[in-house]
């Protein structure tokens, strides 16, 4: 019996890196557009390049996430982009385990294979089938969960401590809807009256929060991150990203919420709990393999899905709560999935969904053994790994899968192993001819990866100027573009109507600016 539970926590940790290198080398390649996945990244050539982020050019967000990737354009100029998109799914699997840690931790389950087990789902889940790329919420969880480890250990050493307390501080400063996570963390302590970690918390935290103000300061980007920040992000968006995208997803689900916590009771009273637990599984997984095989760009069913689990997992966290003081631990995570899913956009729980599958685990398994069967456990990863593999086949604001075919490295050596498809390839190649005629520009409005790749410098500092991104300053770029002679790279493609809402700056350009060139991906504008 030993030797046979040895052998599967062997097995579940070695799938945790193979599946982890799995998808680095079969789903990191593919896909290349132009928005989203070269955002941060543009902005940390800027850096990397000497600008300052607040001072030097608009950013709405703080800019931490930025400044960190330049790690790789330091390790490469070349290769500083494959290095990151990988480091993408590096960065999932580490705050899962160490999330799955926190809590078996906590509750005193020593098995590895459970350890795992649900390191692995919580990354699988977490992943979905987001595109590799740098981006502020992840790296707001990265930093966060790093920190709560720290914080959380057993052993409160003040080195523990004082790392914890920075790790806090880059977390909160890569996206605004972090700012929670110290009230939050003092919180929790407060509650636990552990007035030791409470007191050197918040010293070092106050220390570290000083520093980056501090930094800001000296170099002349706090009172413009000051304001462009908080306009970005004024209360109304907190609550509707926070508060009410979640109450609207119970009230229209309430009546499947209500039948599902009734077949959930009923399956546990008649066919035991595990078999419940491998059901529920299997229904999560035939839902969204469902919206996968009809291609539905239509996310607000999953963002739902998720949402509710998180109401879900709050609610049982909060009853058991009352007589065992541990889940005030999966709370405080819960918390940091709800940081997460405060979003312009992508308002849902699943970029760190470790606490959420937990408690579901917990709520099965919190009787002796703790402990899933091998066989399940197998099943249910399994069925997991399909469905985002059906997932990838429908890839991101891009072409489908079948149709990455072309070798972006082929026109810059910065994109070596990415596939796109033929529109990208070509547009990519248009850019690199325009850029050598023309090597002062900015390209509009969304080619975010164009002067990383063309080794310039955007003399405006904006690689995506849509109107909420640049806080409705088209008028004062364009000034800028004219006095630095930069010429415009004005994409040629069908735009939908809220893209000709969203971006004032290509209606000015084409209104009063001098078409110097036409292309057949873009035409080429300079100032009267």
């Amino acid at each position: 019996m030993l030797k046979s539970k040895i052998s599967a926590a062997i097995v579940f940790q070695f799938l945790f890196f193979f599946i982890c290198a799995f998808y680095i080398v079969f789903y990191m390649p593919y896909g290349f557009e132009d928005t989203d996945t070269g955002y941060i990244f543009g902005t940390s050539w800027s850096i990397y390049n000497g600008e300052i982020p607040h001072r030097d050019f608009i950013y709405t967000r703080p800019a931490v996430p930025a400044f960190f990737h330049t790690i790789f354009l330091f390790i490469s100029e070349t290769y500083g982009y494959i290095i990151d998109r990988s480091f993408f799914y590096i960065q999932i699997f580490i705050y899962s385990y160490l999330g799955s840690k926190i809590l078996c931790n906590t509750f005193s389950i020593t098995s590895k294979e459970t350890l795992y087990f649900i390191a692995i789902l919580g990354a699988v889940i977490s992943i979905h089938n987001y595109p590799p790329m740098a981006w502020n919420t992840v790296d707001g969880v990265f930093f966060c969960t790093i920190g709560l480890y720290l914080l959380l250990h057993e052993k409160s050493r003040l080195l523990y401590l004082f790392l914890g307390a920075i790790f806090i501080v880059l977390g909160m400063f890569s996206k605004q809807s972090f700012y929670f996570m110290p009230l939050f963390i003092c919180l929790y302590f407060l509650l636990r009256k552990d007035y030791f970690r409470l007191k050197y918390f918040a010293f070092f935290g106050l220390i570290g929060g000083l520093m980056y103000v501090g930094i800001k300061y000296l170099n002349g980007s706090l009172e413009p991150f000051l304001n462009q920040t908080f306009q970005r992000t004024p209360t109304s968006a907190l609550v509707d990203a926070g508060i009410k995208s979640y109450y609207l997803a119970l009230k229209f689900n309430i009546i499947y919420v209500t039948l599902l916590l009734i077949g959930i009771w009923v399956a546990s009273k008649y066919l035991g709990k595990k078999y419940t637990y491998l059901i529920l599984n299997v229904g999560v997984v035939v839902l969204i393999s469902f919206l996968f095989i009809r291609h539905s760009g239509n996310w607000s069913t999953i963002e739902h899905l998720f949402q509710l689990l998180l109401i879900v997992a709050s609610a049982y966290s909060l009853y058991m709560l009352r007589k065992d003081k541990r889940f005030l631990v999966l709370i405080l995570l819960i918390t940091l999935s709800w940081s997460a899913s405060i979003s312009n956009g992508y308002r849902t729980p699943i970029h760190f969904s470790l606490p959420l599958i937990f408690a579901l685990y917990i709520f099965f398994f919190s009787e002796v053994p703790k402990q899933i069967s091998f066989l399940f456990s197998s099943i249910i990863l399994t069925l997991y790994l399909v469905t985002f593999y059906l997932g990838y086949q429908t890839i991101y604001r891009d072409s489908n899968r079948d149709k990455l075919i072309y070798e972006m490295g082929d026109v810059f050596p910065q994109l070596t192993f990415i596939k796109s498809d033929h529109d990208t390839f070509e547009k990519y190649k248009e850019l690199k001819k325009l850029a050598a005629k023309y090597p002062v520009f900015t390209a509009i409005p969304s080619v975010t990866h164009a002067h990383y790749l063309t080794k310039t410098i955007n003399p405006i500092g904006i690689d995506w100027p849509l109107d909420v991104e640049i806080n409705n300053q088209s008028k004062s770029l364009v000034d800028q573009l004219a006095d630095k002679n930069a010429y415009v790279f004005l994409e040629k493609k069908e735009y939908s109507q809220y893209e000709l809402d969203s971006y004032e700056i290509k209606s000015i350009i084409e209104k009063d600016w001098v078409l110097v060139e036409k292309g057949t991906q873009f035409d080429v504008y300079r100032a009267r």
